[in-house]
């Protein structure tokens, strides 16, 4: 009896004032009305019924020379008013419920079919942080909505360093960076998110998303739970979680054996890395994180600074863990310059050499890029004794490694991989791997199913 009575109140909602049903309504029934005597009545004209069963004044009506000569046509013309009419009225009526929804609700089909085409994508796991990660992202949205992106939150510089001072919780600039990368661009909230505050002195130097994040957590309690609310609030296509709810610290070890602490102080001690670990030894991670690492079709380490973006998640013991027990394909894909304070001198295979050192599983691919640097650029990054980073094809061929070396130089200032064609490369890697593990799936399930 409740059931009826919340099903009477939901009906009584749909046809509530100012809900713009009532009138699609009518004008649809209207016109199914009008489709039915259409069709009815063209069926009697074209197989001449048995108009004995009939009123006498219709089958008059059947035997008068108009309705022998025009009865086809007009009857056809009822039913297609009928039609046009249920079709403009299921038109109106999406329209009118889909402006609650979508910003331009003329483009309702055109979304809803990307928004579907997109949730069958591969599922991609991007671990890192700062600028790669999100342009990264940014590329791969085009492709797949199964993403998820497992950040770094150990910055302690900046607007991040001020907020983790001052409310003892995990750095949230690089979270912002990829809530940005994965919010609908038709909408203002990437723009919102990373909108810097230039005066107030207490608010000189934030975004609005780091604050967003504070805000949230202090809500919540709990830095793992803002992030999952915000994944469920914000439109994103995927979903961004920290490596860690907890507050990390690098501890950094360089190759001359000298120790520092924080990863701000990480470039200012000159000399490349040897190990990184964290304070806490052991930071738990989040057990979303590694339920997407264990389901995805394909990881991807990198693009980003190796000691302060790429490494710094995989610290995190379950993340590791998840990652090295995972079926999915692993690709590294490697800086195009080296940075100065962590990789100085590196080679392409030497940045795989510090992930391994790590515990991270060999790499099934290294992405190197083959698009040489102009010389402007590297002149400016001269200057930051930055130099682009050496393929070592030689290297990886007597380690047995598979390299893939491709244009993806991008465009500007800056020597960074352009997002839509290592999106592209990297959506065509995971497809792959997802056909590769759904036939080995069919090959196990075939002689349990003859059995």
């Amino acid at each position: 009896m409740n059931g009826n009575w919340d099903g009477l109140k939901r009906i009584r909602l749909w046809l509530a004032p100012g809900m713009g049903v009532k009138r699609h309504l009518l004008l649809a029934i209207s016109g199914g009305i009008l489709l039915v005597l259409g069709a009815v009545g063209w069926g009697l004209w074209a197989f001449d019924a048995d108009r004995a069963q009939l009123a006498g004044p219709i089958e008059s009506a059947l035997r008068s020379g108009p309705w022998s000569r025009f009865g086809g046509w007009a009857t056809t013309g009822v039913a297609l008013l009928g039609l046009g009419l249920v079709v403009v009225a299921v038109g109106r009526l999406n329209r009118s419920l889909l402006s609650n929804w979508l910003p331009h609700p003329d483009d309702a089909v055109r979304l809803l079919h990307r928004k579907v085409a997109l949730a069958k994508g591969p599922r991609v796991v991007g671990i890192g942080g700062g600028s790669g990660l999100s342009n990264l992202l940014r590329g791969l949205r085009k492709h797949t909505s199964n993403l998820t992106a497992v950040v770094a939150v150990s910055d302690d510089g900046g607007s991040s360093g001020r907020l983790r001072q001052a409310f003892d919780m995990p750095a949230p600039g690089d979270l912002t960076d990829c809530l940005a990368a994965l919010s609908d661009n038709e909408s203002e909230l990437a723009r919102l998110l990373q909108y810097r505050f230039a005066r107030g002195r207490e608010l000189d130097g934030h975004t609005f998303g780091n604050l967003l994040i504070t805000t949230v957590t202090e809500v919540e309690g709990d830095f793992g739970n803002a992030l999952r609310l915000m994944n469920r609030l914000l439109a994103l296509s995927g979903s961004v979680y920290p490596a860690t709810a907890e507050p990390v610290t690098l501890l950094v070890e360089k190759e001359s054996g000298e120790l520092v602490r924080g990863e701000t102080s990480l470039r200012a001690v000159p000399g490349a890395v040897r190990a990184l670990a964290t304070e806490p030894a052991e930071p738990r991670g989040l057990p979303e994180v590694e339920r997407a690492v264990l389901a995805a079709d394909l990881i991807v380490l990198g693009p980003g600074s190796l000691f302060s973006s790429t490494i710094p998640p995989l610290l995190v013991p379950s993340v590791l863990a998840a990652v090295n027990r995972s079926a999915a394909r692993l690709v590294y894909v490697c800086n195009i310059m080296t940075e100065a304070g962590e990789t100085d001198g590196f080679d392409a295979f030497d940045h795989v050499a510090a992930l391994e050192r790590h515990g991270v599983r060999p790499p099934d691919i290294v992405l190197l890029n083959s698009a040489p640097v102009d010389r402007a650029r590297v002149e400016s990054y001269r200057g930051e004794a930055a130099e682009v980073v050496a393929p070592a094809a030689a290297r990886f061929a007597a380690a047995g490694m598979v390299t893939l070396e491709l244009p993806l130089l991008g465009g500007g200032p800056v020597a960074q991989h352009d997002s839509d064609k290592l999106a592209a490369v990297l959506a065509d890697i995971a497809v792959a791997s997802a056909r590769s593990t759904s036939n080995e799936a069919r090959a196990h399930a075939r002689p349990g199913a003859a059995a």
